[in-house]
Parts: structure tokens; sequence; C-alpha cells
């Protein structure tokens, strides 16, 4: 697989913090941080053309996992979009809407 190292980390446990719940909270925060890639990274691999049987392979999870993870996620996204976007009219959300989809085709036609 091209890219990937074995010794890749992006937390070392030599860097933690010796007070095991500042070592916590620094996983914790790693945590996050890696969840943000990993969605990234999905939805980098979709606007690709990558199946969800290949994202979960990817992963080490069934397609059906990776895609409950991904929509998940944007659903969580959207409605915050939503709650942010209260003031829209239907007709303003609606444009919104249809306007996002195009560009997530123009993407996809351009890979």
């Amino acid at each position: 697989m091209s890219g990937y190292h074995d010794d890749m980390s992006l937390i070392s446990a030599d860097a933690l913090p010796v007070e095991p719940l500042d070592a916590l909270r620094k996983v914790s925060q790693s945590e996050l941080e890696l969840d943000e890639l990993r969605w990234t990274q999905i939805a980098a691999a979709r606007d690709a053309g990558a199946s969800w049987a290949d994202i979960g392979e990817a992963l080490g999870i069934s397609r059906q996992s990776a895609w409950e993870y991904f929509t998940r996620r944007a659903s969580a996204k959207i409605a915050e979009n939503v709650t942010a976007n209260a003031d829209l009219s239907e007709d303003e959300a609606m444009d919104l809407a249809v306007e996002e989809v195009r560009d997530v085709r123009r993407r996809r036609q351009s890979h």
C-alpha cells in the first residue's frame, strides 16, 4: 500500500505526561484528532470514487460499518448546519442543498 508506514505513530507513549490523568487527557485529544483525520480521509476516498467495501477493508471493518460511521457523522454535521441556518427560508435552504450536491458531483466528475 503506497504511503503506508508500519512505524507511523501519531502519539508516542514516551511523549505522554507522567501524571496518568494528564496522559489520559492527551490520549483523549489525540483520539479526537484521529477521528477527524479518519472522517476526512473517508470523504476524500469517496470523492475519489472508492467504494464502501474498499473503505471498510482499508479500515479493517465491514463496508456497512464504514458507511454507518460516515453517515452518522455527516448527519450530525447536517443537523449543525440546519441549526446554524434556522433563519433561512425553505427555498434558500433548498438552493444551498442543491448547490452542495452539484459541487460534490463536479468533484467526482473531475477525478
